[in-house]
């Protein structure tokens, strides 16, 4: 059986072309969110914290709020911030507060941080949960269609039920497919996710404790 792209189109029917538009959605905002991640790897936050810690202890207060003004991760082609960089950033210009009041701030900025690293996530979840009852429901079309043949033509064959049962098994991998690939990423976006808020509410306490010595 040839399965290149036109006959994949062909034999799997309209719940492939769902399938694909589900396949480039889900791939766009993977790759947007990459491009975003980025900005919160192990090493980007480690070179933003100790780069304004440093600035903090040699009192260049401003020199440390340029720097988080003006920090960006480049990522191939793209440049990313870092969202460590505007919490930093509200600590040292709010450093006159309390430590409770300065503590409540540091802490909704970093939520604002969080829901942002969270943006259309919930697209890429909702469609590696979908795509696969997708298929599934391409696949019962494809018996369905095979059964009908069948009972049109009042044989039992290869031939007669190829059709119905290639548009099932076409249909079954490609939801399996996007599946896969959109699951595997939003786990692994949102273990990000969850590291991150770790990291931001210890990195903030931690601040504020060096500001307001």
């Amino acid at each position: 059986m040839d399965m290149s792209f036109l006959k994949m189109l062909e034999h799997g029917g309209i719940v492939i072309v769902v399938l694909l538009i589900c396949s480039v959605i889900s791939i766009a905002v993977i790759i947007e969110r990459l491009k975003v991640f980025y900005g919160i790897r192990p090493k980007v936050l480690e070179q933003v914290k100790a780069r304004v810690r440093s600035l903090i202890m040699a009192g260049k207060i401003s020199d440390a709020v340029a720097y988080c003004d003006t920090f960006e991760a480049k990522w191939f082609f793209f440049r990313t911030l870092c969202p460590l960089t505007t919490v930093l950033k509200t600590i040292i210009f709010s450093h006159k507060m309390d430590k409770e009041s300065l503590s409540e701030l540091a802490n909704r900025t970093v939520d604002k941080e969080l829901v942002a690293l969270e943006k259309n996530l919930g697209i890429v979840g909702t469609i590696g949960n979908t795509s696969l009852y997708i298929g599934l429901f391409g696949t019962v079309l494809g018996i369905i269609n095979a059964f009908g043949a069948i009972s049109q033509q009042s044989a039992m064959g290869a031939s007669v039920v190829s059709k119905g049962i290639s548009e099932a098994l076409v249909n079954t991998a490609a939801g399996l497919f996007v599946a896969v690939i959109s699951v595997v990423f939003y786990n692994y976006f949102m273990r990000s996710v969850r590291e991150v808020t770790v990291y931001l509410d210890d990195t903030a306490a931690e601040f504020i404790d060096l500001i307001k010595k």
